[in-house]
């Protein structure tokens, strides 16, 4: 009964969306009630990939798979070397923009078909939804939207962005105050938020030892700033600058409770970075930071845990920085070429040493028609310390090709 009221569900959407498509495709907008113009966008999309010793197939991911993993009896232990095949069309997205110039508002509505997991995977789930209103020079942004610390600070294509600005939950419920700042030839945008389930930034890994904490409830938001400057260059779009902070408040347990019982800790996190556009090149440089946050890092497999017991009975945090630096340059409006380098290490973590991961991008993005896009991209990944096995895996690598097809309605 339950399978036929979720299938119920779905078709009724998948309707919804049918006649919204028929309507918009009449007219740019559609006039609904209370004056409010709703307009459709949307993209379908299909990424291939190739993947050659790398973890979490056939999902796709950002870390490699161990070397030691060749004499294991888990899975990949006799393919651990061997090129896969993986494949992502999930990201097909829907979304409705509202405006409504008589309340002063807009709206977005937006999702993608990456719901569910295992073989309910496909199914349509929500991105964003929020209304922002405006009061004067101010706005005041009510629901789910992106969060104050990302900022898409990787040029890769991939669903999985490189280790270290990978965010996982760049998406949560918000509640954000913005303003912009005209100063002639620049101009700033200042914003504070207070961002719920941002909690995961605090996260225990995959690790089950006993001295990995847990976080196991939290009483506030995490509270978030941003500052953004652009200023004119004279070399086509600006220069773009900017900073964020956040405060993440967290409670922490060990595995049963025993030792440390619903602690008080108190994370955070920081970056910065810069992104110059010179005539048909853009160039950036990017930094991140946390204290007890590693969920920051976004590592798909491995990723050390935020908390822990030192031997001393002690609660330790770990600390993560990343940067990285990437290019990309359009000789002509149909093809633009992009490289980068990432680098992610963590510190004072329960590890016997300091893990890192690096990442080295290179893609191309091909516009075939006005509407649709062609993007290639390969990435090789190299891991070191992560110490997952404990034999012979302190040094591993991987890599990735994918292919990616978009149509941008």
């Amino acid at each position: 009964m339950r399978k036929k009221i979720i299938s119920l569900a779905v078709c009724a959407s998948l309707a919804f969306f049918t006649i919204c498509i028929q309507n918009v495709a009449k007219a740019s907008t559609v006039t609904t009630k209370g004056s409010t113009q709703a307009t459709l966008y949307g993209f379908t999309y299909g990424e291939f990939a190739w993947d050659n010793q790398m973890t979490n197939l056939p999902d796709l991911s950002n870390m490699p798979l161990p070397d030691a993993n060749k004499n294991s009896s888990k899975l990949y232990r006799s393919t651990y070397d061997q090129t896969k095949a993986a494949a992502e069309v999930y990201m097909t997205r829907l979304g409705f923009n509202f405006t409504n110039s008589d309340a002063n508002l807009k709206g977005k509505l937006e999702g993608d078909f990456k719901g569910g997991s295992g073989s309910s995977k496909g199914s349509f789930r929500m991105r964003q939804a929020w209304v922002e209103h405006k009061f004067g020079s101010f706005n005041v942004l009510v629901g789910q939207a992106y969060i104050l610390e990302e900022m898409h600070s990787s040029i890769s294509m991939g669903d999985d962005a490189p280790g270290g600005f990978n965010i996982p939950f760049h998406r949560v419920p918000i509640i954000k105050l913005s303003s912009s700042i005209d100063l002639g030839s620049a101009n700033l945008e200042l914003a504070l938020a207070f961002e719920w389930s941002n909690n995961k930034a605090a996260t225990s890994g995959k690790d089950t030892k006993n001295t990995v904490l847990s976080v196991n409830r939290y009483v506030f938001p995490t509270t978030a700033a941003r500052a953004v400057l652009h200023i004119a260059t004279g070399f086509g779009s600006p220069a773009t600058l900017y900073a964020w902070g956040s405060i993440v408040p967290v409670y922490v347990s060990d595995k049963n409770g025993v030792n440390v019982s619903d602690n008080s800790e108190t994370s955070y996190g920081f970056g910065a970075g810069v992104r110059v556009p010179i005539s048909m090149f853009k160039v950036g440089v990017n930094f991140q930071y946390s204290d007890g946050a590693t969920g920051y890092a976004g590592l798909t497999d491995y990723e050390p845990a935020s908390y822990y017991l030192s031997t001393s009975g002690d609660v330790e945090k770990t600390q993560m920085y990343a940067w990285n630096v990437n290019a990309k340059v359009s000789p002509t409006s149909y093809i633009t070429v992009g490289a980068e380098y990432d680098y992610a290490k963590f510190d004072n973590d329960v590890l016997p040493s300091d893990p890192k991961v690096e990442t080295i991008v290179g893609n191309i993005k091909i516009k075939t028609t006005k509407v649709t896009s062609l993007g290639i991209e390969w990435r090789h990944v190299k891991a070191k310390d992560f110490d997952v096995v404990g034999v012979g895996d302190d040094d591993f690598s991987g890599d990735q090709v994918y292919a990616i097809y978009k149509y941008v309605f």
